[in-house]
This record gives structure tokens, C-alpha cells and sequence, in this order.
């Protein structure tokens, strides 16, 4: 099972050392990865997740239809949109945009990144009159 490890002092930097020491003595062969930045906290991952729950519900009840498309079917088929669909179809191209080598999930994203993506989708549905609430702000469409 991954194990992960935060390093931002002197004596977390010390232990990680000693972690990874006593691994590679004890394994003999070890990978290791690591990220760069201050990963998203838990209340913006709750945040994201509301978010696009809330863009799937408001699609679902205005009739906006999402099409699937596949060889094995003869024509396409509509599909009700789900927070995976909207996180899949619309966060992660938008971040894709927004942060070029962060493109497959959004806990690739740092704190300070979050935001943007969410202001950038938000302010593209508003010239369409649609509302929608990303934490605690809230963003009039049209205004």
C-alpha cells in the first residue's frame, strides 16, 4: 500500500531521510514519487466534488442531454450527466487548458489552482444565464 509523506521542515525533511533509508535496507528496491506544492485540502476536494454534482443536477433538470457514442452502438444514446461526466467532459479539460501538465485528475492540482479552473467554468456558463456556486462564492450569471 503507497504510503505518502509530507516534507516542509527541517525535521520532517530528517525522518523522510530515515524512512526511505530504512526501506531501501529492508526491501532492497524502492520507487519513489513525489509532488511538488501544496497538495488541495479536504474541504476544497469536498468543494470540486460539490461543484460539479451541482453542474450535473442543474443539466439533468434543464433537458441539457449528453450523448455516448461508441462502435458498438449504431447510433449515439442519451445519457444522464453525473458528477464523473462533468468532472471527465468539462473540469478536467478546463484544467487541462489552465495547467497544460496536469491533465489527468484533479488532485494533481495544487491549493492555488483550484480556483481558477471553477472561475473559468463558472464564467463560461454565465454568458449561457446559468448560476452555479463553487464554496462559498457566489458568481451571478450575466452580471
Amino acid at each position: 500500500m503507497p504510503e505518502g509523506y509530507t516534507v516542509n521542515s527541517q525535521s520532517t525533511l530528517d525522518n523522510y531521510i530515515k524512512f526511505a533509508t530504512d526501506l531501501f535496507h529492508e526491501k532492497k528496491y524502492v520507487t519513489f514519487n513525489y509532488k511538488l506544492g501544496k497538495p488541495r485540502t479536504i474541504k476544497q476536494n469536498g468543494a470540486l466534488w460539490g461543484f460539479v454534482t451541482s453542474i450535473a443536477d442543474r443539466f439533468n433538470e434543464c433537458g441539457m442531454e449528453m450523448e455516448v457514442t461508441s462502435p458498438a452502438l449504431n447510433k449515439p444514446i442519451i445519457v444522464p450527466w453525473t458528477k464523473d461526466s462533468v468532472m471527465d467532459k468539462i473540469w478536467l479539460p478546463v484544467q487541462g487548458a489552465l495547467y497544460p501538465n496536469k491533465t489527468q485528475s484533479s488532485s494533481e492540482l495544487s491549493t492555488h489552482e483550484v480556483a481558477p479552473v471553477a472561475n473559468a467554468i463558472i464564467n463560461h456558463f454565465a454568458k449561457k444565464q446559468m448560476h452555479f456556486v463553487f464554496a462559498k462564492e457566489e458568481f451571478e450569471l450575466g452580471n
